[in-house]
């Protein structure tokens, strides 16, 4: 079985990654939901993780050592995972800084993961799916790449989701290429 991260970038009150995340693993569901493909769903909210500022002793590439619990706790949780799909707002033209902290506090669990983004806001994420595509290429992740969503056409503000068939579409084929690496990578 194929265990596939979703994770919610934004950790703020009333956000609409909830929604979006839930338009996702609906999505993942309905692909995955049959006896031939199936796959275990980890939901990962940092509003829940609640990891500090990075208190490693070292960098995390230099010495993959974890010195606190919450550190291991983070890495064996991304290490268990065959895939993830990255749920994230941009915020100024960028990531949470949530997410750059989660993803600060390790290296080698994300080198070679199988790496789905979807992104949302005023410009569909583009700003946000770019810089976070060039960030995951650099420490490894295998990037598989990324749906975006918009303001007003795809969700509202208060988290109605309302997708068109352009992304829903994207989705699909981006799950599809997901689907085939995670489970050459599980094989």
């Amino acid at each position: 079985m194929t265990k596939l991260g979703v994770l919610i970038a934004s950790a703020r009150p009333n956000r609409v990654g909830e929604h979006v995340a839930r338009w996702v693993t609906d999505t993942v569901k309905e692909r995955f939901g049959d006896a031939e493909h199936r796959a275990e769903v980890d939901l990962i909210d940092l509003a829940d993780v609640t990891l500090p500022a990075f208190d490693g002793l070292t960098s995390p590439k230099a010495d993959g050592t974890k010195t606190t619990d919450h550190a291991r706790a983070w890495g064996e949780r991304i290490a268990a995972l065959d895939a993830l799909i990255i749920v994230t707002p941009e915020y100024n033209g960028s990531y949470p800084g949530a997410l750059k902290n989660a993803i600060d506090y390790l290296y080698e669990e994300w080198s070679g993961l199988p790496v789905l983004m979807v992104g949302y806001g005023w410009g569909a994420g583009t700003g946000v799916l770019e810089l976070l595509e060039r960030l995951l290429t650099r420490i490894g992740a295998d990037v598989m790449g990324s749906v975006g969503l918009a303001f007003p056409a795809d969700l509202s503000l208060e988290g109605d989701v309302h997708v068109g068939e352009e992304p829903t579409a994207a989705l699909h084929d981006r799950l599809e290429a997901l689907e085939a690496k995670a489970l050459t990578s599980v094989a």
